[in-house]
């Protein structure tokens, strides 16, 4: 399904990229809160979410002018942040990986009726609760909608790896969803 471009969000790039301080408030206004959320469901840490956040939209500032309309701004400005998320992991030198060769049988998911049970938030708590491996590749393949060959290329692993650490995520988290649902339903 393709993006419908907002001709506001072409007009507010255009703007930002000449320097309006209006307009960059009114960018950053439009877009902190949901940038501050990718940047914790990567990093699972509050104060370090918000300076990734900052800088973030700092990045997109300094490199609005490459924005082309051909999606929306809003996902523009993501991919940017995104892009500078999995550069400061990779530089952090915490982003550990193990290549393993196991046999991953099929994860029984939750039913879409036991989702319904979990609040949001409670499921993204879930989420930045995850080692940081997992995190930020359930991240980039199940929100951001990268393939492992995309993952593995960006993180420096091989794809399998990507892939059972996906599965481990999947399962970690699956279990949480359980025990939330034993002991709050």
């Amino acid at each position: 399904m393709a993006e419908i471009i907002n001709i506001e969000d072409i007009e507010l790039a255009k703007q930002c990229a000449r320097g309006d301080d209006k307009a960059r408030k009114e960018l950053y206004m439009r877009y902190a809160g949901s940038l501050y959320a990718l940047c914790l469901r990567y990093v699972g840490d509050r104060e370090l979410a918000r300076d990734l956040m900052h800088d973030g939209i700092i990045k997109v500032f300094d490199t609005i002018g490459r924005y082309k309309p051909t999606g929306s701004l809003k996902s523009w400005v993501s991919r940017v942040t995104v892009n500078l998320v999995i550069d400061h992991i990779r530089k952090s030198q915490k982003f550990q990986t193990v290549s393993l060769e196991e046999k991953q049988e099929r994860l029984p998911e939750p039913e879409k009726e036991e989702m319904r049970l979990v609040p949001k938030e409670e499921l993204m708590k879930m989420v930045t609760r995850l080692p940081e491996t997992k995190r930020v590749i359930f991240n980039l393949f199940c929100v951001e909608g990268f393939s492992h060959k995309d993952i593995a290329t960006m993180l420096g692993i091989k794809e399998k790896t990507s892939s059972s650490l996906l599965f481990k995520a999947r399962m970690q988290l699956a279990d949480e969803v359980k025990e939330y649902i034993r002991r709050n339903c």
